[in-house]
This record gives structure tokens, C-alpha cells and sequence, in this order.
């Protein structure tokens, strides 16, 4: 499972490199878990397909509390709603599969689910961008709101 999330992680950060220049992020994020009460770390990138929509895939690994530990793989859409010039904020809608590990059970449960939510970002120079995303993973058995702060590369 390690290698996988790996690979995907790899592809996000090398597919940037063929994206439209101005039109492509690649980021990293800080969050929380609130109904598992735990820490997140993930990468994620985002391309705008027209205008104001873009795509926005993601791995994210929410750290062992209480037994539990999860790696949630994203596929989300936005559709960005510019305020200023230097402030957007957006829907989030998408499907995701989260891969939970019990420490009281052998082997890992899968789910597929809907993401639901919101984000905003604040561009602090053309290059840099700081948001943060509050969304929530609709799945059998584990449902999970996040919420994340973000720190972005914009090429």
C-alpha cells in the first residue's frame, strides 16, 4: 500500500510539469481530523481545466490516534470564485477512496466515498499561495471531516 500511495504521489508532483504555465499548484498540507481526533499531512495538485474550474487530486495520511491511522486519495473539483485580485474561495466536490488501518485487526478496510465542502486561498505573491480547505468524507462506516491548512506553489 506504501509503494502505491508513493507512485501517486510521484505522478501528481511529475504530471506538473506538462500543466499549462499560470493555470497549475502543487502544495502541501497540515489538518485535522475532527471525528478521529488526529493529525493529517498531505500533497496535493491542482490544474484549472477552464476558467474557473479546476481539478484538484490529493493524498493525504491521517496519523495513528487511538489505533486508527488512514490514507485518503482524493479526486476533487472546484470552482473558484475570485473576490479580489489576491483572495478566491471554492466549493469542493469529488470522490475519494480512504484506506483505514485498525491496530486491533489484521489488514486494512476500504472505502469509497463523496467529498463535500469548502476552501479559500489568499495569494501572497504570484507564486505563493496559502488557503485552507474544510471538507467532509462521506463513506460507509467511516465518515470524517477535515479541515487543513495548505501552503501552495503556483506555476
Amino acid at each position: 500500500m506504501k509503494k502505491l500511495i508513493a507512485t501517486i504521489a510521484l505522478a501528481f508532483l511529475s504530471a506538473a510539469g506538462y500543466a499549462q504555465e499560470g493555470h497549475t499548484s502543487a502544495g502541501v498540507n497540515m489538518g485535522y481530523a475532527l471525528d478521529c481526533e488526529s493529525v493529517t499531512f498531505g500533497l496535493d495538485f491542482r490544474y484549472n481545466v477552464w476558467r474557473n474550474v479546476r481539478i484538484a487530486p490529493s493524498v493525504t495520511h491521517m496519523f495513528r490516534n487511538n489505533g486508527v491511522s488512514a490514507w485518503y486519495i482524493d479526486f476533487d473539483a472546484h470552482y473558484v470564485v475570485s473576490v479580489t485580485r489576491n483572495f478566491a474561495f471554492y466549493p469542493i466536490g469529488g470522490m475519494g477512496m480512504s484506506v483505514w488501518n485498525f491496530k486491533r485487526f489484521d489488514g486494512d478496510r476500504s472505502r469509497l466515498g463523496l467529498n463535500v465542502g469548502i476552501g479559500a486561498e489568499l495569494y501572497a505573491t504570484d507564486e505563493i499561495s496559502v488557503g485552507t480547505d474544510m471538507k467532509y468524507n462521506l463513506t460507509k462506516d467511516y465518515d470524517q471531516a477535515l479541515i487543513a491548512v495548505r501552503v501552495a506553489y503556483h506555476f
